[in-house]
């Protein structure tokens, strides 16, 4: 997949601020338009509020006009520090939503978001528009939770052997043409705490993980030599427990992005990376990148 087209959407915040400046990165690294993004969103009010509000001027034109005139600001501040100058749009409605619409339409490849927006008390965990962004989205959704300081450099994919995982994959290949390529699963022995209770010792135990790791490792193999370009890819598998350990390994290669795949009939959760995703999201503390089945 080439992108060729990213979407960064923004409320002017700093966590905006740093997912624009990344989204302006990897625009440049892929030789892809970037389009930013703000939405204004003014809740139905009754007729009196309203005059009352526009008596004061904040109608939504004059919102509007004044969004434009910061938006302005900000891009020029972008383009000098990145060489990179988007196209930028003001749209109507609530945040999330108007901006999944309009990358839809867009046919954007990537939507870049900020982990927290710019009522960051009132944000619990990661903020309600990134997190609607990930459910709502079709495309790909890059979560920015840090400065950028430098392009990514090494890169984990968490893997379940799935279209969602394999889509994940290819995509970090195709974007991040010079970054080191982990992919990551974690498996467990089936019926492992059964075996305990049935008074299974350790012995045992050890033994049908080390038939686990066998699978796990048969299988990585060959999930790798599927994808696009097999040769960029270190394969590891680890045994335990998922959310845990991808967090765990992620630190010890000291990843700067996660990738996962997510199949999303159901809001994140449908496999593996329905609990793994929804834990992730939250607390991994690097960006993450959520791939759909569909790309």
């Amino acid at each position: 997949m080439k992108v060729e087209r990213i979407v960064a959407a923004t409320d002017f915040s700093r966590s905006a601020e740093a997912a624009v400046h990344r989204a302006a990165l990897l625009a440049k690294a892929a030789g892809a338009r970037l389009d930013v993004l703000h939405a204004i969103n003014l809740s139905p009010l009754t007729g009196a509020w309203r005059n009352l509000i526009d008596g004061d001027g904040f109608s939504e034109s004059r919102l509007r006009e004044s969004a434009g005139a910061r938006m302005a600001q900000f891009v020029e501040d972008l383009a000098r520090r990145t060489g990179v100058m988007p196209q930028t749009h003001i749209l109507s409605g609530k945040p999330a939503q108007a901006v999944a619409n309009w990358a839809k339409e867009a046919a954007a490849d990537l939507v870049v978001v900020g982990a927290h927006g710019e009522h960051l008390l009132l944000d619990l965990f990661i903020g309600s528009t990134a997190l609607k962004l990930l459910r709502l989205a079709n495309q790909p959704v890059l979560l920015a939770k840090q400065t950028p300081l430098f392009a990514y450099e090494r890169i984990l994919i968490a893997t379940d052997f799935s279209p969602a995982s394999r889509a994940a994959a290819n995509l970090a290949a195709s974007l991040l043409g010079d970054a080191e390529l982990y992919v990551f699963h974690v498996y467990e022995v089936p019926f492992e705490r059964e075996l305990y209770y049935a008074g299974s010792d350790d012995d045992a135990v050890d033994y049908y993980r080390r038939i686990g790791q066998n699978e796990a490792r048969r299988q990585m193999d060959e999930f790798i030599l599927t994808l696009d370009e097999p040769e960029r890819f270190i394969g590891r598998v680890r045994h335990g427990y998922a959310p845990v350990l991808v967090n765990q390994y992620a630190a010890e290669i000291k990843a700067d992005l996660l990738v996962l795949g997510s199949n999303r009939q159901s809001e994140l959760a449908a496999t593996l990376f329905g609990s793994v995703a929804a834990h992730l999201v939250n607390e991994s503390r690097g960006d993450l990148l959520l791939v759909p089945s569909a790309v």
